[in-house]
């Protein structure tokens, strides 16, 4: 078998599990690896694929759990949004708009972590609008929409289940978009689904185990909030560095 095959498998698989334990991630940790085995104009499809796929399951186990109201509210905000981030890629470089997002995760993460009690006590329509705008914002300008709606669900006095299943709901919807955009602008080759259908076996094996982590965490109490927060600090640290010394 072609070493290529079998790096981007186990890549993906690594992305299903991360997907599969926490609602979200697969792209974030794919994407990058992927881009170090083949062109990013194949990685880039290729994470979306998996990483629409891998929602259906999530939400469908745990589909009584979805906040479908705060849901539908942060997909009506990233809509619009796309024209602006789609200006600001026109007219901005990347890092100013990958560095202060990284910032904010930065410290939105580190009060979350030494805080007990969630910044807010219920969702707002006009925050949960804003936030899907945000969101579709850096969507269209840096292919990354997910911190602001990861960061503001953690934020909430949700439980895990709800956190989880509601961001799964949320990439369900918004991934539709752009994996059209991919279709329509010939990205989605006979490669890109070549190499599609001979990840899906590691695919499965890694979500799956992911799905089974996340039960093993709520059945020893750790807590996912903390966990979600840890991986946004990451990820703000790793936005941040890539820009300041790639």
């Amino acid at each position: 078998m072609d070493i290529t095959i079998i790096l981007v498998s186990l890549i993906i698989a690594l992305g299903g599990f991360t997907q599969g334990l926490t609602g979200f991630g697969l792209a974030l940790v794919s994407v990058p690896l992927l881009s170090m085995t083949v062109d990013a104009k194949i990685a880039v499809p290729l994470a979306s694929i998996f990483g629409w796929v891998v929602t259906w399951p999530i939400v469908w186990k745990m589909r009584h759990c979805v906040q479908y109201k705060t849901g539908l509210i942060l997909f009506a905000g990233s809509i619009p949004a796309s024209f602006v981030g789609a200006k600001l890629l026109a007219t901005l470089p990347s890092q100013y708009i990958i560095i202060p997002m990284g910032i904010i995760l930065i410290v939105s993460s580190l009060y979350a972590l030494r805080s007990s009690k969630p910044l807010f006590r219920h969702t707002s329509t006009s925050v949960t609008f804003g936030t899907g705008f945000t969101s579709g914002v850096l969507g269209a300008s840096v292919g990354d929409p997910g911190p602001p709606v990861i960061a503001y669900t953690s934020m909430l006095p949700w439980t895990a289940d709800q956190s989880k299943s509601t961001l799964a709901f949320f990439f369900m919807l918004q991934m539709v978009n752009a994996i059209i955009s991919f279709w329509v602008t010939g990205l989605i080759t006979v490669e890109v689904t070549f190499l599609a259908v001979s990840a899906i076996p590691l695919f499965l094996v890694g979500t799956i185990a992911g799905m089974v982590s996340y039960h093993l965490l709520q059945k020893h109490k750790i807590n996912y909030h903390h966990l979600v927060h840890a991986l946004l600090l990451i990820i703000g640290c790793m936005l941040i560095l890539k820009q300041l010394f790639i």
